[in-house]
């Protein structure tokens, strides 16, 4: 009889794992169509588009947006989705300095995709330059997007 019962709780445990990776596939499948969604504005004007506005069109398909009732600036960022360690960044992941100020996107290669107000355009910069982006600090947040 226990024999029984240990084979159904292995059996219960190993469609659980099953299941959740299969939430994780999906949620690193979203995440890398929300990377290219913002790789395919790198080069466009700071005109066209400023930081909050690249994770606005990025994770919800319109510039200016709301989200569960707030206006997506940058500062807002900081108030949704789940808080993840720098070290367990995905692509399409959302960086937002601590002082609201700015934020941008995790690109495929992991490296931040934002808008520029020096260069006045989307660029990408490496992951190990975020302190002179963010020089109050970040937080890196992972969005559930709806485009």
């Amino acid at each position: 009889k226990r024999q029984v019962h240990g084979d159904k709780f292995k059996e219960e445990m190993k469609i659980a794992i099953l299941l959740g990776l299969l939430v994780a596939v999906a949620v690193c499948q979203d995440g890398v169509k929300y990377a290219k969604r913002a790789e395919s504005l790198l080069g466009r004007s700071r005109a066209e588009f400023v930081c909050n506005q690249v994770n606005n069109w990025v994770l919800f398909g319109k510039k200016d947006t709301t989200y569960q009732g707030r206006y997506m600036l940058a500062d807002q960022y900081l108030n949704v989705g789940q808080r993840i360690p720098d070290g367990q960044r995905q692509p399409g992941d959302v960086i937002v300095g601590l002082d609201g100020a700015h934020c941008g996107m995790i690109g495929s290669d992991l490296n931040i995709i934002h808008s520029s107000s020096s260069k006045y355009a989307i660029i990408k910069i490496p992951f190990s330059s975020a302190q002179w982006t963010f020089p109050s600090g970040w937080q890196i947040r992972r969005v559930k997007g709806t485009a």
